[in-house]
């Protein structure tokens, strides 16, 4: 029998994107489950999901551990049966560096949590995504993906292979309504921003709060997205201009 409840999972979710996600979810009555490297980091955003009257299981998780992963599926199962939506959002930056100097071993965990640990998440949640009567599967990645840039190395080379890999995945589910999108938040005052542009001027950047809006609105459109790549900065533009002109018109 299938849960009738909703849920959610939210990979890295400790803070930044990923955390304000979780709680958007939680705002819209869904049980989120929610992974990172730190206990301590989860705790905060279970505190707010609470303080919101939502629900929320921690799952203190490492998306180096693929054998981790593979029992998440399974314990998912195990309690809901299926799973609605999955944001894929845990991600590591490494040095920012020629790509000849950096280490072997960085390189590789790079492309580890960033893509491997992807294909382990797909394999490991697709049968409870089809369990869903609206399946969403969202992964986030960047502008970084998309065209050649020096000194990224690691991180460009695996959002790119995740857009790949993620495409592929959605034409082998051309003929179900499993909805798969791709979603570049674009400059977001984020760690991992602070990480790659230090000393850059915060106010330029989006709020984490404000981009986990739009990536809710996305998702909850109704629009089955089979490989998109979603540019959050244009969609927000599209919507303005939307917006206008419908006020124009009246």
């Amino acid at each position: 029998m299938i849960n009738d409840n909703k849920n959610a999972l939210v990979t890295g979710a400790g803070s930044g994107i990923g955390a304000e996600i979780a709680i958007e979810l939680a705002r819209q009555n869904y049980h989120t489950i929610i992974t990172g490297k730190s206990l301590s980091s989860l705790e905060k955003t279970e505190k707010l999901i609470v303080e919101n009257d939502g629900s929320c299981t921690l799952v203190e998780l490492d998306m180096n551990d693929f054998i981790g992963i593979d029992k998440l599926g399974l314990e998912i199962f195990k309690r809901w049966k299926k799973l609605d939506i999955l944001i894929s959002n845990a991600a590591i930056l490494g040095t920012l560096c020629p790509i000849h100097h950096q280490s072997s071993d960085e390189f590789i965990e790079v492309l580890n949590v960033n893509l491997i640990s992807n294909h382990r998440l797909i394999r490991s949640v697709e049968p409870l995504l089809k369990n869903s009567v609206q399946p969403i599967a969202s992964f986030l990645s960047s502008s970084v993906a998309c065209e050649a840039r020096p000194f990224w190395g690691a991180y460009a080379i695996s959002k790119a292979s995740l857009q790949h890999m993620v495409k592929i995945w959605s034409m082998e589910n051309q003929h179900n309504n499993l909805s798969i999108s791709i979603i570049n938040p674009g400059k977001t005052n984020t760690k991992m921003r602070k990480q790659a542009m230090p000393g850059e001027n915060a106010d330029n950047l989006q709020n984490p709060r404000e981009v986990a809006k739009i990536i809710a609105d996305i998702i909850f459109s109704n629009k089955i997205y089979k490989g998109e790549v979603i540019d959050l900065i244009k969609f927000k533009l599209d919507q303005s201009s939307n917006i206008t002109g419908s006020k124009y018109e009246k």
